[in-house]
């Protein structure tokens, strides 16, 4: 399981956009196994969003132990 730091969330954005332009890709090429394939990784990149705006919340209010994605 991918574990970050909530000061790595840009680079998450980034992966998240980049696999975004590659399912338009293997869209327009007809690359139907990527087409297959990307969105489950969308949906696991949107589950890492969701976990870091969790923890970022938590933190604000001063909880310990938040700076992992798990």
């Amino acid at each position: 399981m991918l574990r970050l730091d909530l000061v790595q969330e840009p680079r998450l954005l980034e992966i998240e956009t980049n696999t975004r332009q590659r399912l338009g890709e293997a869209q327009r090429m007809q690359w139907l196994g990527e087409v297959a394939g990307l969105p489950e990784s969308l949906r696991h990149i949107a589950d890492k969003k969701q976990q870091a705006e969790r923890l970022r919340a938590q933190a604000d209010r001063g909880e310990d132990g938040v700076t992992a994605l798990g």
